[in-house]
């Protein structure tokens, strides 16, 4: 591009801190998007390509739509895989002669969807990323949404095989990797519904493969953001705590630099706190049993098989009975992921028992129908993108 104006200047500095996004440029009352972004744009969200400087030799792509119902453009890319980085002008038009700032106040990802238009009301959306190499490899998952943090750390014979059965009961949005395990993870998770983001690149491409049932988008790291040093210190600032040996995971280095991983790329694609993220849970291999994605869809857990598939004839579209949202979650996870600890088991059944008294169940059932999703309304004011309905 021959000798950009000040503002499309200003919005490739901005495309270049942000590379592997589609940049969300705000003008004025609008979302306008520049260049190859332009192209993909036009072409997902099905509106008008147009151009700047239109049949000159400097013709610039363009298109765009208003900031008012920006939400429904937003979620429509992100469900098709794409990261979106939102660019506010950060200071009043009126009040300057000179180029207005902008400033990327957000970048929503796959799986770090916070917004209601991006989420299923009992369903998580789970951030993942994964370290390791030989026979140990630690996974993290993280909804964002909610808080809800795990980690786990699995070795032995059959590692990678154990790895992939887990990350597919999870089912995660996005699945962050090290730039030293591109290939093994590629080989596994990439199939024709996926796209692969390199965060240190500078292009958009979607690379087609069928080697997993798992729709899921894969995003590259460099490897020095799984620094065992840096992760650890991340952890335990977030936590405000001394050490991790409180959450069953000081002696787990690649669990640590998982959810070390994991979490930073939360905190910089939602640029807070995240104070919602208080604990972390490790996952002991024996608790629960893993059920891969054969088995799921061959007991049809949470979708049934056949030409016509229906959440509504699953295992758990049948007996969900659930009033919240919180307690759909929390149902779906059980099913996925089935307890084999006496003690737990004992524990629901015997809830289970006292809540055959009809009275009691009507009763609290009714109690809960007034119950807010708290979950995930703390979870919007400690990301600051909670509205007046949800303070209400």
């Amino acid at each position: 591009m021959q000798k950009p104006t000040p503002m499309l200047r200003q919005y490739l500095d901005l495309k270049k801190q942000y590379p592997g996004t589609l940049l969300l440029f705000r003008l004025g009352d609008f979302y306008e998007l520049f260049n190859e972004d332009a192209i993909v744009g036009a072409r997902e969200l099905e509106i008008t390509l147009t151009a700047r400087q239109k049949n000159t030799p400097n013709e610039i792509p363009m298109c765009g739509f208003p900031h008012h119902s920006a939400s429904g453009y937003i979620s429509k890319l992100i469900r098709k895989g794409f990261r979106v980085a939102i660019c506010e002008q950060t200071e009043d038009a009126s009040k300057t002669k000179a180029l207005v700032k902008r400033e990327v106040v957000r970048v929503i990802t796959p799986g770090t969807a916070i917004d209601e238009q991006l989420l299923e009301k009992k369903e998580p959306v789970y951030l993942a990323s994964i370290s390791g190499a030989g026979d140990t490899f630690g996974i993290a998952y993280l909804e964002l949404s909610t808080g809800d943090f795990l980690t786990t750390q699995i070795s032995g014979i059959d590692t990678w095989t154990k790895v992939c059965d887990d990350i597919e009961s999870f089912a995660p949005r996005e699945l962050l990797f090290p730039s030293s395990l591109k290939r093994l993870v590629e080989n596994s998770f990439k199939n024709s519904l996926t796209r692969s983001w390199i965060q240190t690149g500078s292009s958009l491409f979607a690379n087609e493969s069928a080697s997993s049932n798992l729709s899921v988008t894969l995003t590259e790291l460099a490897d020095s953001k799984y620094d065992s040093t840096t992760c650890e210190r991340l952890l335990i600032d977030q936590f405000d705590v001394k050490d991790l040996s409180a959450y069953g995971i000081a002696e787990k280095p690649e669990s640590i630099r998982a959810s070390g991983s994991c979490l930073n790329y939360a905190l910089e694609t939602q640029r807070a706190t995240a104070k919602h993220i208080g604990e972390i849970k490790f996952l002991e291999e024996l608790d629960s049993m893993i059920l891969d994605a054969v088995t799921l869809r061959n007991l049809e857990i949470v979708e049934s098989s056949g030409f016509n598939r229906s959440n509504k004839r699953s295992l758990l579209g049948v007996i969900d009975e659930t009033v919240t949202g919180m307690g759909g979650r929390l149902l779906r996870s059980w099913l996925l992921r089935p307890s084999v600890k006496r003690s737990e088991i004992q524990t629901r059944r015997s809830a289970v028992s006292e809540f055959m008294d009809t009275i009691l169940r009507d009763k609290t059932r009714f109690l809960l129908k007034e119950v807010s999703d708290l979950e995930r309304l703390v979870g919007r004011l400690n990301l600051g993108t909670a509205t007046p309905r949800d303070l209400l």
